[in-house]
């Protein structure tokens, strides 16, 4: 019987203190996530609506750390770019809205660059911009 008094009582405790709080790197050990992989990409189009295809695009912090490269699109045939996805988690941190700077190169310069945003629950990333196509001039 005080097994089960005891029982109740922590979970009544750990209920009481994830309510209303914010959750930090500590408070998502124990917590089980889908199997999904999630990515946030972009469709690369240029003026005239064609798909344009970069030699490279890059996904920067806003502390202006690269967090990754990609010279070909994410889906051949596609022409979907990845801005950020889930093997990218520990850069965001936990519920806080971060900026990506995304950039677009060809003939080794910067031709297009857009600023998205983007934050982390404790299992996947979430796009808080929801552009879908970025146009390339």
């Amino acid at each position: 019987m005080i097994q089960i008094i005891r029982g109740i009582l922590i979970f009544s405790v750990v209920i009481l203190f994830s309510c209303g709080t914010k959750r930090t790197p500590n408070s998502c050990i124990g917590v089980i996530c889908t199997a999904d992989f999630r990515m946030m990409t972009i469709h690369l189009i240029d003026s005239l609506g064609a798909d344009f295809i970069p030699d490279k695009v890059e996904t920067f912090s806003e502390d202006s750390v690269l967090i990754q490269s990609q010279t070909g699109p994410t889906i051949p045939g596609q022409n979907l770019y990845t801005i950020i996805d889930d093997s990218h988690m520990n850069t965001l941190g936990v519920n806080i809205e971060n900026n990506v700077l995304f950039k677009v190169f060809r003939n080794g310069q910067i031709i297009k660059q857009q600023v998205y945003k983007v934050k982390a629950d404790c299992c996947h990333i979430i796009p808080i911009s929801k552009d879908s196509t970025l146009v390339v001039n």
